[in-house]
């Protein structure tokens, strides 16, 4: 490196990112897997996807965090609700090296059109999810999608603070 015409000598890495590596055929099966275990209401199948300790983030908002039975309590909760029809989706695996988050990563971006049982009412959820897969499994998946939409569906307004 070279400030000011003098030279420095550093040991520090670059963080590295890759989108072809060894396992990612696997992520983005195991993720698609995971997917179309939802939309099948199939719960087990989806637990199946993910390692015994996994962390779960994001399901109810937030920071909070679901253990994969948790998880499996969640899921059986909304399925037995709403049926979950996912198009629009996209898988990209990511390989990331020398930095606080290396690992290997499937990202996934799609639709989720969630649909009361009872009632027929349709939500449409655009959703976006990292997951970090160990040893052929999900131990880490983070949920982002559209809470405000979700509210405003099932009849909630935002009222803004009085001045």
């Amino acid at each position: 490196m070279l400030v000011l015409g003098i030279s420095f000598i550093t040991n520090a890495q670059e963080p590295e990112v890759t989108l072809e590596f060894k396992n990612s055929e696997v992520a983005e099966k195991l993720l698609r897997n995971y997917t179309e275990a939802l939309q099948k209401g199939d719960i087990n199948k989806m637990n199946a996807q993910l390692h015994e300790n996994a962390m779960i983030y994001g399901l109810g908002g937030g920071l909070d965090s679901l253990n994969v039975k948790e998880h499996k309590e969640y899921f059986t909760s909304s399925t037995n609700q709403y049926k979950h029809s996912i198009t629009r989706d996209l898988y990209l695996p990511v390989k990331v090296e020398n930095n606080w988050n290396e690992g290997e990563w499937l990202l996934s971006w799609g639709t989720n059109t969630i649909t009361n049982k009872k009632s027929g009412q349709e939500i449409v959820v655009p959703y976006h999810t990292v997951s970090r897969i160990e040893q052929g499994k999900i131990v880490y998946m983070h949920y982002f999608y559209d809470i405000l939409n979700i509210a405003q569906s099932q009849g909630f307004t935002l009222t803004p603070p009085k001045e």
